[in-house]
């Protein structure tokens, strides 16, 4: 059986006519961004060369909270986390969100 004729069950249902009620278009999109930021989070961290437990503490936040954050199942995320980490890891951070499931999450560096 040749693999390139599998369709995933969405887009099965998609070529059904099937359309995503919005709560669930708009939860995909917020766990798309959570692992973006995730993978953000631990990139700079290592950058920066610290440890979970290090980065745990500028953040007020436990070792498996920040794991969780990097894993990308911190939900939801929250205008009072994305401005600790812009503080703790020493960055900016910009989220754009567009109606139509196309948000995106980027550091950029802090301004002198």
């Amino acid at each position: 059986m040749s693999h390139t004729r599998w369709k995933l069950a969405r887009e099965r249902q998609h070529a059904a006519g099937y359309t995503e009620p919005p709560e669930i278009t708009a939860e995909r999109e917020q766990i798309r961004l959570a692992h973006a930021l995730g993978q953000l989070v631990y990139d700079r961290r290592t950058a920066l060369g610290l440890a979970q437990p290090e980065l745990a503490e500028r953040l007020g936040m436990t070792a498996e909270e920040v794991d969780a954050v990097e894993l990308g199942g911190m939900l939801p995320i929250t205008a009072d986390l994305l401005v600790r980490l812009a503080s703790a890891l020493d960055v900016t951070v910009d989220l754009h969100v567009v109606a139509g499931g196309d948000g995106q999450v980027a550091f950029g560096e802090r301004a002198a």
